[in-house]
């Protein structure tokens, strides 16, 4: 999912009796498999709105670069003061031969506190919500192919683009929305939109992906937004200034201490 929330395109050869062949589980191997970039850089605005109409405004940094066995990201609030400097670092692992795949390290600096801490990439608190937005921080991370079983259930436009209608249920039924509905466009086999639902069957949350751009051959969803379908919120990502393979980013740019020494601007 993060393919999502997260820059990818790819080639589709567009048959009817070709997209009839394929399974579910393909289609998503597909999606997980659409290149990336070595390194991507962007700056963001989050707006995070209520149901009662009040917005909270967040400008945040965002840096990512793949070493191949392990993707690294950060993401550092900007503005405005009172959570300035506040950042976000995760190291996702690839899947082995076999198709294991190590539990993700995430680390969440507070410098109001003065602390960091580490976030369990499972469990109970994987699905707590990410600084007050309406994503999660499992959202924030890959999802492992793995760990979910899937049916192709038909096609849908979404926007005037035609996608597969992937369902996609956890293994692990202890999630917050062990169920979710992924459209997968088949011209490019980016994600356009997602429902999750809850433990009740309850549709949750539902993320769109708009504002498309090519951007050095890689295809982008400009904007994100989860919308809490049960509390009337929503999130959004905006993103700018986006830069793939822009020159080498600084490997110490990935770690606590850079964090915590607030090096990241």
């Amino acid at each position: 999912m993060k393919k999502t929330i997260f820059t990818l395109t790819a080639i589709f050869m567009g048959a009817a009796a070709f997209s009839q062949s394929l399974t579910g589980y393909d289609i998503m191997k597909k999606a997980d498999e659409v290149p990336e970039a070595v390194t991507s850089s962007s700056t963001a605005t989050l707006t995070i709105h209520t149901k009662k109409g009040s917005d909270r405004i967040r400008q945040v940094i965002m840096k990512s670069k793949d070493y191949g066995e392990v993707k690294k990201e950060v993401i550092v609030f900007v503005t405005p003061k009172d959570v300035s400097g506040t950042g976000y670092l995760m190291f996702d692992y690839e899947e082995d031969a076999n198709g294991n795949k190590k539990d993700s390290d995430n680390w969440l600096y507070m410098p109001a506190m003065k602390k960091t801490r580490r976030i369990a990439s499972s469990g109970s608190e994987s699905d707590g919500s990410f600084m007050g937005t309406d994503f999660t921080y499992r959202d924030m991370g890959e999802r492992s192919l793995n760990d979910y079983d899937y049916n192709l259930l038909g096609e849908e436009s979404v926007d005037g683009t035609d996608c597969y209608k992937v369902e996609c249920i956890a293994k692990d039924k202890t999630q917050k929305d062990p169920r979710y509905i992924s459209y997968i466009a088949k011209s490019d086999f980016i994600l356009r939109k997602c429902e999750l639902f809850d433990r009740q069957n309850q549709l949750h949350r539902v993320l769109t992906c708009t504002d498309f751009a090519t951007i050095k051959g890689f295809t982008t969803a400009q904007k994100m937004k989860m919308e809490n379908i049960q509390t009337g919120g929503w999130s959004t990502f905006e993103m700018a200034n986006i830069v793939y393979d822009g020159g080498d980013i600084d490997d110490s740019l990935f770690t606590v201490a850079s964090l915590e020494k607030a090096r990241i601007r």
